[in-house]
């Protein structure tokens, strides 16, 4: 940082996901959800700020989902934390942008990723997958309007680098949704 300068831009990806039916849901997993994601968030924006401050045009862009808008049953804890994620993104494009730095969030929906398909280690249930109860019908509602499927991860990185670069320069303090149109 001290040979470099300041930090140009910031994203904060990680997450992790837990379907339970929420009374089944233990408090060490949602505190578990709300503290990688919402806390995690924070902790690694607070540390960063110093170095943003420092930055050219400093763009800060923190993974929210469509779960903080859109009801997806079973996963409360983190769509609580999503929510948070997303309001957090606000306050922050409010208090820093007198020191020019950008916050945006993404909202992914509809992308095929390990946390998408049940393989990655980031997503865990109760049981394998959604709750043996679940009503999956809800599920398979949830295709993207654009296209016969879900998106890859090159989807949601191209919005990613748009929101950190010069062509995202006059965008701050907003969520942009990449879900190909799942939720209208």
């Amino acid at each position: 940082m001290h040979t470099l300068g300041g930090l140009d831009v910031l994203v904060n990806a990680a997450g992790i996901l837990r379907s339970s039916h929420t009374h089944l849901t233990s408090l060490a997993d949602f505190r578990q959800v709300i503290g990688v994601n919402l806390v995690g968030t924070f902790l690694v924006t607070r540390e960063a700020i110093p170095a943003l401050q420092r930055g050219d045009a400093p763009a800060v862009v923190n993974f929210s989902s469509t779960a903080a808008g859109f009801a997806h049953p079973y996963m409360a804890a983190y769509a609580a934390s999503k929510g948070g994620i997303q309001s957090m993104t606000h306050a922050l494009a409010a208090e820093y942008a007198k020191d020019g730095i950008r916050f945006n969030a993404v909202q992914p929906g509809s992308i095929s990723s390990g946390m998408t398909d049940g393989s990655g280690a980031s997503r865990r249930s109760t049981g394998p997958g959604l709750p043996e109860d679940a009503e999956r019908g809800h599920f398979a509602k949830l295709r993207p309007a654009l296209g016969d499927g879900f998106a890859g991860p090159e989807t949601v990185a191209s919005v990613v680098a748009l929101l950190g670069s010069e062509d995202g320069r006059f965008v701050t303090g907003t969520e942009l949704r990449i879900d190909g149109g799942t939720h209208f």
